[in-house]
């Protein structure tokens, strides 16, 4: 084992998550979400999830996202979860028309937070 992966424990098969996030993310298959600004609501499939965040996939690209707080009904494993959230962060995404969107969790539920801390690798 060189040096390195002996300092970053790669060889051992432990990471640890990225430094420049406040919570680690985790990937959740299945869960959708859709995100209404009192004008229009906007569906989407949610990629990942944090105790302050989540990024979600459209297929809308003429979503702004420029409001300050959006009203988020996130769904999965038989929940339903309703988030206030600001979005942070807007990038294209794989295939056409999609974007990614991450927002910032402003009110949650305490049943996300028990969702977001029991999960496996927190």
């Amino acid at each position: 084992m060189n040096q390195i992966d002996a300092m970053t424990e790669v060889s051992s098969g432990f990471r640890l998550g990225p430094t420049e996030r406040k919570y680690r993310r985790l990937e959740v298959p299945g869960f959708v979400g859709d995100l209404a600004d009192g004008k229009a609501v906007l569906g989407g499939v949610v990629a990942d999830i944090s105790l302050g965040g989540f990024k979600i996939t459209t297929r809308r690209k003429s979503f702004a996202a420029d409001r300050h707080a959006y009203t988020a009904i996130l769904t999965g494993g038989g929940n339903h979860y309703r988030l206030l959230a600001k979005p942070c962060w807007r990038r294209a995404g794989s295939g056409k028309d999609n974007i990614q969107i991450g927002f910032k969790i402003l009110e949650a539920p305490w049943e996300w937070v028990q969702l977001t801390m029991n999960q496996p690798g927190q």
